[in-house]
This record gives C-alpha cells, sequence and structure tokens, in this order.
C-alpha cells in the first residue's frame, strides 16, 4: 500500500470533492478523501490522504492528472508527501510496527517525523473547540513543524490528524511531556468509534516530500534525485 497526503489552502472544494467522487469510481484506491483543518482561523486549509494498493495505481493517476485540475491544483500548490504504508500500534510507551520488529536491531530515525493517524470519533459538541485549543497548545512546543487535526468534509466526526517533527529528539521529548501531562490536559473531547469508511489507522514515517512535474512525482529536495540507483518505495 502506498500513502498520500498532502496539506494545501482551498477557499471552495466543491471541484475537488466532485473530482474525488469521479476518482474513486475510475481508480478505485483505497482511500481518497478530503478534509478541513479544525484549527482557529484555518477554514481555507484542507488535507488530502490517500490510499493505493500499488505505485502502479498512483502512475495510472498521474497519467490522467489533467483531467482532475482541482487536484492537480492542490498536489501544486500544497506539499505533497508519498510513503509506503507502515502501520504502528502503541507497546507500553512505544510506538512499534504493527507487522512485528526486531529489538536487537535499531534502524536509524533520519530527518523530520510525520505522522498520520485515522479515525472516528463520537459525535460531542465540544469536540471542535477542545481539538483546537490543542493544535494551538501544541504547535508552541518545540520541534513542532506541523500539526493540524482535519474533519472529514463529506464524513463528520472522521478526521485525520497529521503532524510533523522536525527529529526523533524533539519527538521523543513530546510524546513523553504528553504522557506525563495527561491530567493536566484532561479530555480530548474524541471518543474512537467504529469506521462508516475507511479504517482507523497510526502510521509513522521518516518525512519525505514531492512535486508533481510533468505528470511525475520528484522529490522536492534536487539532490535526492538518483540517476544511476532506482530506490525502492519507502
Amino acid at each position: 500500500m502506498i500513502r498520500l497526503i498532502c496539506e494545501f489552502r482551498c477557499e471552495n472544494p466543491v471541484a475537488l470533492l466532485a473530482e474525488l467522487e469521479a476518482l474513486r469510481t475510475q481508480f478505485q484506491p483505497q482511500e481518497a478523501e478530503a478534509f478541513r483543518s479544525l484549527a482557529e482561523g484555518e477554514d481555507d486549509a484542507l488535507g488530502l490522504s490517500m490510499l493505493f494498493e500499488s505505485e502502479s495505481d498512483i502512475s495510472a493517476l498521474l497519467e490522467h492528472i489533467r483531467e482532475f485540475p482541482a487536484l492537480q491544483q492542490a498536489f501544486n500548490t500544497g506539499a505533497l508527501e508519498l510513503y509506503k504504508q507502515e502501520l504502528f500500534k502503541l507497546d507500553g510507551d512505544k510506538w512499534v510496527p504493527s507487522r512485528g520488529y526486531e529489538p536487537r536491531i535499531m534502524w536509524p530515525a533520519r530527518g523530520g517525523i510525520r505522522i498520520v493517524i485515522l479515525g472516528t470519533y463520537e459525535e460531542n459538541p465540544e469536540m471542535r473547540q477542545l481539538t483546537a485549543q490543542e493544535i494551538a497548545e501544541t504547535r508552541r512546543e518545540p520541534g513542532c513543524l506541523s500539526y493540524a487535526w482535519y474533519e472529514n468534509l463529506e464524513e463528520p466526526n472522521h478526521l485525520v490528524l497529521l503532524e510533523l517533527w522536525s527529529d526523533a529528539v524533539q519527538y521523543d521529548a513530546h510524546w513523553y511531556g504528553r504522557t506525563e501531562t495527561v491530567e493536566y490536559r484532561g479530555d480530548s473531547g474524541r471518543v474512537p468509534t467504529k469506521s462508516k469508511r475507511g479504517r482507523a489507522a497510526r502510521e509513522f514515517y521518516r518525512h519525505q516530500e514531492f512535486d508533481l512535474q510533468y505528470g511525475r512525482l520528484l522529490p522536492k529536495n534536487p539532490f535526492d534525485y538518483s540517476q544511476t540507483v532506482v530506490w525502492p518505495s519507502s
């Protein structure tokens, strides 16, 4: 599975929603959802979360990307990221790969830490205000490059959290700070419930951003281009 996320600005997403509906029919991705930020004053801040079976499925979409101008505009103007999906679960006080791992080997945590959390939550009139407060407080933390809960534009209470931390050290400080201040922070207002569309997920990645150029997705940093070695997805 390949996870695609994109954070961008859009005041009127009507055309985008119509394109996503057509895209679901034509390319049948596992997920193709648009969300609006719950942060105060960010009504035009949107997020896309898409999940494809394979790189070939994404390539098929890219081949026809000009048929989806609103989506193309989001890709061109937003922060676009692509990852080989990696699900995680909480084991004690650590996040570990759901597929298992070897504790005697520590793979390097390079660069920024991208986190994607998808879930559906019970209706709560206080949830959005509490979540907006959480967003504002978290953005003040050292090393927080971006942090936003977004609500699905078509399915109320279906949320995605997109957070980006400068490095593993800063994320460690954030995570342990959260676990030590549960009582102080109080109720989040979010009580998980069964998802109507898509699946709940917790995903962690080494941050990597892409640019859409001439129907291709290329690394944002041109120094990451490689001609001699064609690297696999990560």
